[in-house]
């Protein structure tokens, strides 16, 4: 679909509203659509992604607030219709080529009413129109609207206008205001990718995997004495318990040790055999495990698994601590003695299925990891566009 997005302003105009428009520009770019924003005031923040200013959109401007004046006073002024037909006449050409235009809370919010008057006309003439919105400010006591005629644009609902609200709450106003039911509730998302900084490479080898599964993360060169064989088969015995799990392993084999390329080749055998292949990514194997992509490493995992029979320190669990991460590692006396308190230890003779149930357990307590897997479950932009936003603009045609 070709579709336009509408605001006074756009990033990188910092606020709510800017980070929303943003974040669906974006999924909706990233799963084929062609999109423009069409906005007072802003810049390019995407490749992909087109940029219209029209001055005329920005309520700061000088005339769009001599405009507002003359709507305050209830005369439709020269200012005030001098904005309506400069908007009218830019965005009449480009709407017939839409599929869909996109408004964020300009057909509810008092800001720039010749504007919004102007999207009225254009929806009335055709264009699928969606209001999506915000803010009702003829609610809000907050704001006090003029009651003039001219204003009923923000307190009906405009004829050819579809509405969308961010939550219940405001679908209740809405009804309340409008006397009318809106055509979508679609709450707004969380960008966990991008409000915590992870790298492409990392969001992708995970995407699927950070609603439901454990995400266990092994810092760690591939030798002998970091015991990966054990992890491996404490990653089988959680699936045998039924839980959804993925490891990550960090490190290449160990460039001077020659023996290193054999023993990597065993541990993937050794996978194939505990039928977890597909649960275990060996990550320097996809990319260069830079500074960069260690951090991110950290930040999407939920625990660290660290079974290492020998060490000299064991700096990783300090590092798992600084990300808040829970730590499962073996009981040996560098770990135990820079182990911080709640760390989970096991023996290295402890078979794996124990030590399994010992995990499935810390995780069935620790009510941080619940809570982020519930906020990535139901508040996920990706899960929220794929579910609501993506089937409702397809409904639209």
């Amino acid at each position: 679909m070709k579709i336009a997005i509408l605001h006074y302003t756009s990033w990188p105009v910092i606020g709510g509203v800017e980070s929303v428009i943003r974040q669906h520009a974006q999924l909706l770019s990233r799963h084929g659509h062609e999109v423009t924003i069409l906005c007072g005031e802003g810049a390019a923040f995407d490749q992909r992604i087109q940029i219209l200013v029209l001055p005329e959109l920005n309520s700061q401007e000088a005339l769009v607030r001599c405009s507002q004046a003359e709507a305050y006073h209830g005369r439709y002024g020269q200012s005030y219709l001098q904005v309506r037909e400069a908007i009218q006449k830019q965005l009449d050409p480009l709407c017939k080529t839409l599929d869909c235009l996109v408004v964020h809370n300009m057909f509810t919010m008092p800001f720039n009413l010749a504007a919004t008057q102007a999207l009225s006309g254009i929806a009335d003439r055709g264009t699928r129109t969606v209001a999506w919105t915000h803010d009702l400010a003829a609610s809000n006591p907050d704001y006090q609207i003029p009651p003039h005629p001219m204003f009923d644009l923000i307190r009906e609902r405009q004829p050819g206008v579809k509405y969308v609200t961010i939550s219940h709450a405001r679908a209740i106003e809405f009804r309340q205001l409008m006397a009318a039911e809106v055509d979508a509730i679609i709450p707004n998302g969380l960008d966990f990718v991008g409000a915590c900084a992870i790298t492409p490479e990392v969001a992708d080898l995970v995407r699927e995997d950070l609603p439901a599964s454990i995400i266990l993360f092994y810092p760690t060169r591939i030798l002998p004495r970091k015991n990966i064989a054990f992890a491996l088969q404490i990653v089988a015995a959680l699936r045998d318990l039924g839980l959804q799990v993925r490891l990550l392993v960090s490190g290449a084999p160990d460039s001077h040790n020659r023996s290193s390329a054999d023993h990597f080749a065993g541990l993937k055998r050794l996978a194939a055999d505990l039928q977890v292949q597909q649960s275990v990514s060996w990550v320097n194997e996809l990319f260069h495990v830079d500074e960069r992509q260690l951090h991110s490493l950290y930040k999407v995992a939920d625990a660290m698994l660290f079974p290492s029979r020998q060490e000299g320190f064991g700096l990783p669990l300090l590092e798992a601590a600084a990300h808040r991460l829970p730590v499962f590692c073996s009981n040996i006396k560098p770990l135990k003695s820079v182990a911080l308190s709640g760390t989970l230890l096991f023996e290295l003779h402890d078979a794996p299925g124990n030590v399994a149930e010992q995990i499935r357990n810390a995780f069935a307590r620790d009510a941080i990891f619940k809570r982020k897997k519930q906020l990535l479950r139901d508040y996920s932009a990706e899960r929220l566009y794929l579910d609501k936003v993506e089937p409702f603009l397809r409904d639209l045609l």
